[in-house]
């Protein structure tokens, strides 16, 4: 069977925990980010093709955490646990699917095939406590400073839906589809290390 029958995105049920960790771990939830796109005042989307893309600009929104926590984590013999190595911090905007489709990014008959996470340029977020049914925009990262989400986290992913996330930004950014088996066994949420 080949990686694209077999990947398939968590339950809606589980992709989220309480935040846990002290330190990020990629996926990681914020609320209120501020996110600005060098754009025009009046853009609200970009036409490209017969191809929409929100393009903000986003006063503050949702976002996650697409930074890998290897990347951010310090190294070094003499280091503490959860020390970082440097304070940046990249970010994807999370919109809500109706956003989406007011915008133009995204058509009603295309909202089948967002729930079913076959987009490329999103990642499904079900509902969760404090937001509605969205996606994350791959195509849109942000970096910004350690201490401006600092005090925002509002959630973590569980190891399988930080598991699709890894396989989502491959698919994404290297144009390809691993087989999810061969990131090894799915982390339970408090072993996540990275």
């Amino acid at each position: 069977m080949s990686a694209r029958r077999r990947l398939q995105r968590p339950a809606d049920d589980d992709y989220f925990v309480e935040p846990w960790s002290p330190i990020f771990l990629q996926g990681d939830l914020f609320r209120d980010v501020p996110f600005a796109l060098p754009a025009p005042p009046d853009a609200v989307v970009i036409g490209e093709g017969e191809r929409r893309f929100v393009s903000g600009p986003f006063d503050a929104t949702l976002a996650m955490l697409i930074s890998p926590s290897c990347v951010m984590a310090a190294q070094g013999r003499d280091v503490q646990p959860g020390m970082y190595a440097h304070p940046a911090r990249t970010l994807v905007p999370i919109q809500p699917i109706e956003n989406l489709v007011a915008a133009g990014a995204m058509t009603e008959a295309n909202i089948g095939n967002l729930r079913s996470d076959r987009l490329r340029s999103y990642f499904y977020v079900p509902a969760g406590p404090e937001w509605p049914e969205s996606a994350a925009l791959l195509y849109m990262p942000i970096t910004m400073h350690h201490d401006v989400i600092a005090e925002t986290r509002v959630a973590q992913l569980t190891g399988t839906a930080y598991w699709h996330l890894r396989v989502k930004l491959m698919v994404f950014s290297g144009g390809f589809l691993l087989d999810p088996s061969e990131l090894g066994p799915v982390p339970e949420p408090h072993e996540r290390e990275n």
